[in-house]
């Protein structure tokens, strides 16, 4: 999965990528596991409800879940499939990484969190996502938009990543 930062412009094929990025103090284990309980996730995104369908992995490769966004009328369903996890081993360095990608009729691309330790009782949170605005004519009009679309999408998951800060904390 491609590693993207900043923001950019959509593209002619309806690309949306961003980064959002967020220190957090913690412990790099319960903060992957936090941010990778999807269905958590509900608390932090505004209007969004975070659902796992019945049966399948949970906390594994194949792992789905459907993100539901309602703002008045409209509804967007956001489905979902972990690609790609290797849980993060702070004794040897490795840091937790997951991979998604959006499966949705409106929304496809892909997902990367990373997290690693940023020093003592700090970790870093890195949120790629490379969207793609689908069908052509709603990719059309988020084009319109230039670099506001990648800006609205880092500026909304580090509000999402500042909402979590209580949970990525964990226990005293």
């Amino acid at each position: 999965m491609a590693h993207r930062r900043g923001l950019s412009a959509v593209g002619p094929r309806g690309t949306v990528d961003f980064t959002a990025t967020a220190l957090v103090p913690g412990r790099v284990r319960h903060v992957f596991d936090v941010l990778t309980d999807w269905p958590r996730q509900t608390a932090w995104v505004p209007a969004t409800v975070v659902a796992r369908p019945d049966g399948g992995p949970v906390a594994a490769v194949g792992e789905r879940f459907t993100a539901t966004t309602t703002l008045g009328p409209f509804v967007l369903v956001d489905s979902m499939e972990v690609v790609s996890r290797v849980v993060p081993d702070p004794a040897s360095g490795v840091a937790g990484r997951v991979g998604v990608v959006k499966t949705g009729d409106v929304l496809g691309g892909d997902v990367e969190i990373v997290v690693a330790p940023a020093g003592p009782g700090l970790v870093r949170v890195e949120w790629t996502e490379r969207i793609v605005v689908r069908p052509r004519w709603l990719a059309r009009l988020a084009a319109l938009g230039g670099p506001l679309p990648g800006l609205v999408g880092r500026t909304a998951f580090e509000a999402v990543l500042r909402a979590a800060a209580d949970d990525l904390r964990g226990p005293s």
